[in-house]
């Protein structure tokens, strides 16, 4: 059982460090909004993705060191929490789990507010791209004309600045 606590705290320790740096991404994408660079964009959305499958992997790797321990312990892993596994197990392990958990709920709750902060800014910016891709697409009707309806058409198309296909 020892193995077993000891490799489930060091996928802790990684998925905490990776936690603590998807935080310092999401502070930098605000920031990246805001300025308008759109390398550092493109970065830290490809950083993003990245960060996603490393979690995934530590997270098939967790659910299976923790099937191992309610093996071991005789009891459904489906029940097993880093709470009720560091109620029966002893220290220095019993601590060391609670901790863990007590950081990756806090590093969780984190990421949510800076997602929830982050959620404006991006929807004003795409908003912003969106007008200026409309009006792209009424520079290339230059035969407009008010109609009855008090809608305006146009007659004819004269080109495409944008592929349709996107």
């Amino acid at each position: 059982m020892d193995l077993i606590l000891k490799k489930l705290l060091g996928l802790l320790e990684e998925e905490i460090f990776l936690c603590s740096e998807f935080v310092l991404m999401l502070q930098k994408e605000k920031e990246a909004v805001v300025s308008s660079d759109f390398d550092d964009l493109d970065t830290i959305c490809k950083g993003k993705e990245t960060f996603i499958l490393k979690i995934k992997i530590l997270e098939d790797q967790r659910r299976h060191i923790i099937e191992k321990a309610a093996d071991f312990l005789e009891i459904p892993y489906q029940f097993l929490t880093l709470t009720k596994l560091s109620e029966m197990v002893e220290e220095p392990y019993s601590s060391s789990l609670k901790k863990s958990n007590s950081n990756l709920l806090a590093l969780s709750q984190t990421i949510q507010e800076i997602n929830q902060s982050n959620k404006p800014v991006l929807l004003h910016f795409l908003k912003l791209v969106r007008s200026s891709m409309s009006m792209l697409e009424n520079l290339m009707f230059p035969d407009s004309v008010y109609y009855r309806s008090d809608r305006m058409q146009c007659k004819n198309q004269c080109g495409r600045v944008v592929s349709g296909l996107i």
